[in-house]
């Protein structure tokens, strides 16, 4: 969705059709932030179910050496494109080795890392606070609660900004987009820790999908001030409903389900080069002439995915294999 969606705005020629494309697939980002919370938080309570407690520090490092590598593989190439090729030759900003650049003002470059920075937030913090709550023997629902809570009371009383296409620290910034990962975390607390409450929530969301769907497919008709305050949310809803459909209904499948499988487990390192590939692509359809647009589209989605893979197998799985052996995903003895 999010690969579609930045194919569309690059396109040569504007088409009415790019550009709801573009507006639908930007919720991509949402539904990933929903899965990873869901994705982490299955994680952290098989975990903790297994050995009784969570050893925080290993935890959060097994994330960082997970989504850490390969991004620092790509921030390079990604500021020397900028350096040597867009006007200004704008330096280095020192934040992107910090996972700050997401609360900078207008980011600078490499714009798709803004939700790497919100993830490693989300792996650093949530984990941690979870810990704490259960070592108080406070419920950790009313936790869940209090944080989806934050980013649409930050969003409707202490920002300005009421456009998402701004871009900018006041849509970008990590306290105004944990509606999803919250969501997804919570889910899977209740998901393995109360099993009564999801299969209740099972049952609604059979019939809940396809109001979900309808709502995301009008969503464009949302007023921007109104989807800037609760649009974030109201994504993170729906696409938990679609979550749990996945996970009550084993018998469904995807099409094609090998070909799949390859393209989710290289989907992290054609998020991180994308961009830079997608530049390329329309820099040559561009010499096409009348042709660029018919050109653009097959020369793009080819490359992005034959660079993804071939990052995949030369930086990501390498990094993973470094990683497991570093600090293994079974504790020792």
């Amino acid at each position: 969705m999010v690969v579609l969606a930045h194919v569309a705005v690059m396109c040569p020629v504007r088409r009415p059709w790019a550009i709801t494309l573009s507006w639908i697939g930007q919720f991509g980002v949402d539904l990933f932030f929903v899965l990873s919370g869901w994705l982490i938080g299955g994680l952290f309570w098989a975990e903790r179910a297994r050995y009784g407690t969570v050893i925080w520090p290993r935890f959060f490092l097994r994330r960082a050496l997970r989504t850490m590598p390969p991004y620092f593989a790509v921030l390079p190439v990604a500021w020397l494109a900028v350096r040597l090729f867009a006007p200004g030759r704008t330096p280095f900003d020192f934040s992107y080795l910090v996972f700050l650049q997401n609360y900078r003002d207008k980011i600078p470059y490499y714009a798709v890392s803004w939700s790497l920075c919100v993830e490693e937030h989300f792996y650093l913090f949530l984990p941690a606070l979870a810990l704490l709550v259960l070592a108080w023997r406070i419920p950790p629902p009313l936790l869940f609660a209090t944080l989806f809570a934050v980013s649409p009371l930050c969003r409707i009383f202490f920002e300005t900004t009421r456009n998402f296409n701004d871009f900018n620290r006041g849509v970008l910034a990590t306290h105004l987009r944990l509606d999803g990962l919250v969501l997804g975390f919570w889910a899977s607390y209740v998901h393995a820790c109360q099993p009564w409450a999801w299969a209740r929530f099972a049952r609604c969301a059979r019939w809940l999908w396809m109001p979900a769907l309808g709502l995301l497919m009008l969503s464009p008709a949302i007023p921007d001030a109104a989807f800037y305050c609760w649009g974030p949310t109201l994504m993170a809803v729906i696409f938990l409903v679609i979550i749990g459909i996945a996970v009550v209904a084993p018998s469904w499948r995807l099409p094609a389900p090998a070909a799949v499988q390859r393209l989710a487990g290289m989907s992290y390192s054609i998020y991180l080069t994308h961009s830079l590939v997608i530049h390329i692509a329309r820099a040559a359809a561009l010499r096409g002439g009348a042709w660029a647009e018919a050109i653009y589209w097959p020369l793009a989605l080819v490359t992005i995915v034959g660079v993804g893979w071939t990052f995949c197998r030369l930086v990501e799985i390498p990094s993973m294999r470094w990683r497991d052996r570093l600090v293994p995903s079974v504790r020792r003895a």
